[in-house]
């Protein structure tokens, strides 16, 4: 009796000691299989800071379209909502995102707009009206660039600006920003 009981009992361990190992292989493998696809997967940042009107995301070398409105909107807010007095403030943080290459340039632009807008007693207010996308990196940005001497508006043209970036470990930089269209420039070719 005793040794059917443990004749019993003995295959009832083995079926269980079979079932756990065949799970063990199991959940062994998929495991594994994760791992390795997790190797080749590029990780997604959802970012979403304070004073953005959307969320924006980054997956490896590749940027969401509004990440780029975002920047190209915060750029020209620092390069063109300026007054003699916050220019060099502004472009102290504009020159963090600049690409090495173009640092240069984009400081002699700011020193001399802090000339010309000294000189001539200017504040500028740029109202962006549209953003489009020329390629993946590179955005032309529309609106109107007021020119104030005090509280006074004195002139408002059309402008449109052509903002190239580039992107390095989930960074927009700015590579180039340039003058594409403008009345201004038509105005006073007009007027000569």
């Amino acid at each position: 009796m005793k040794f059917a009981l443990y004749q019993k009992r003995l295959s009832h361990v083995n079926v269980q000691r079979n079932f756990l190992t065949g799970l063990t292989i199991v959940l062994l493998s998929v495991t594994l299989l994760l791992t390795l696809f997790l190797f080749f997967k590029q990780q997604r940042v959802i970012i979403n800071p304070p004073e953005v009107t959307q969320s924006y995301w980054i997956e490896g070398n590749q940027v969401s379209k509004s990440y780029v409105e975002e920047m190209a909107l915060f750029f020209t807010h620092l390069l063109l909502d300026v007054t003699e007095s916050n220019i060099l403030t502004q472009g102290e943080v504009l020159l963090r995102y600049v690409t090495p290459n173009a640092y240069g340039d984009f400081k002699s632009k700011l020193l001399n707009d802090h000339k010309r807008l000294k000189k001539q007693q200017l504040s500028l207010q740029f109202t962006p009206q549209t953003i489009d996308f020329v390629e993946p990196l590179t955005v032309d940005v529309s609106g109107f660039l007021a020119n104030y001497v005090g509280a006074k508006k004195i002139m408002q043209f059309k402008e449109t600006y052509r903002m190239a970036f580039s992107q390095k470990k989930g960074r927009l930089f700015l590579e180039s920003f340039q003058t594409i269209y403008s009345e201004q420039k038509e105005h006073e070719e007009e007027v000569s």
